[in-house]
């Protein structure tokens, strides 16, 4: 970026030189005034203002007292420490001679403060999961550091799974061999870090044998009926008032069985004579 010299109507001789000083959060940094003299006039004030942002230097870098001899003649001023987060900032550097009152010039100096050399660190690490036989899981990690950060997923510890070396790893229509622990490696040209395991656990596909209502019996004018269950399997009851021309339709649908046994249905007190007949979905 280029700064600008703006100088009172008539002024000549020195000025302030504008200049781009480059620097990295982390690393000691030194930015020096850059004046130019024709010993026109004598220079014996500097001030500064950081005016993007307004008032505001990168954090972690101070203004330093200016350093102003006569004989010989040296100026210099400076900007010094150890800056902590990156940015772009500028500064309005003013000179001037105080036996001269016409004279003061200024010139904007810019700091461009680079990320520093930040090893890979892991800060949302991948979680357990569990899913059924046959479905999808994904398993995901958030890291920061420097880039380019590089990824590398592992099954069981060490185990490096070919090809996984992105910040998620999808795994698909899996099999209950695919029960195990994951993890993931972050690393960047200044280090990395490993994520702590993820449980991943595949419960078995449900198979729902064969069944039928059974135990019918009429209570209070409604009709009870009985049928089996198998543990992870979710059911729905359904009627049919006519076996040609009609649809089934749902009555109720039952929560995921926990145990396995009996479950109970009775038909609601409006419905008119029908078909009743109770669906599965594993």
């Amino acid at each position: 970026m280029i700064g600008s010299i703006d100088a009172l109507s008539g002024a000549t001789g020195p000025a302030v030189i504008p200049k781009t000083y480059h620097g990295k959060v982390g690393q000691a940094a030194n930015f020096v005034i850059d004046i130019q003299n024709d010993f026109s006039y004598i220079i014996d004030t500097i001030s500064w203002a950081p005016i993007s942002p307004p008032g505001k230097l990168p954090p972690g870098l101070n203004l330093v007292s200016n350093q102003i001899s006569i004989d010989p003649l040296i100026v210099s001023g400076s900007i010094e420490g150890k800056p902590t987060v990156a940015g772009t900032y500028q500064v309005l550097v003013t000179i001037g001679d105080s036996r001269s009152l016409d004279f003061f010039i200024s010139g904007t100096n810019t700091l461009v403060i680079a990320p520093g050399d930040i090893p890979a660190t892991i800060t949302t690490p991948p979680t357990n999961q569990v899913v059924g036989q046959g479905t999808n899981v994904t398993f995901s990690v958030v890291a920061a550091g420097s880039t380019p950060i590089f990824y590398q997923w592992y099954y069981g510890g060490n185990t490096q799974i070919v090809g996984a070396t992105n910040a998620t790893l999808t795994l698909t229509n899996v099999p209950l061999t695919a029960a195990g622990t994951y993890s993931v490696s972050v690393t960047n040209a200044f280090g990395g870090q490993t994520s702590s395991a993820a449980k991943l656990t595949v419960n078995p596909k449900v198979v729902v044998p064969p069944f039928a209502l059974a135990n019918e019996h009429e209570v209070g004018g409604q009709f009870q009926f009985e049928f089996p269950t198998v543990i992870g399997a979710s059911y729905s009851v359904q009627f049919l008032s006519a076996l040609h021309g009609s649809t089934w339709q749902t009555v109720t649908n039952f929560p995921t069985a926990t145990s396995a046994g009996p479950a109970q249905f009775m038909t609601p007190s409006n419905r008119a004579q029908g078909w009743y007949r109770v669906t599965s979905v594993p």
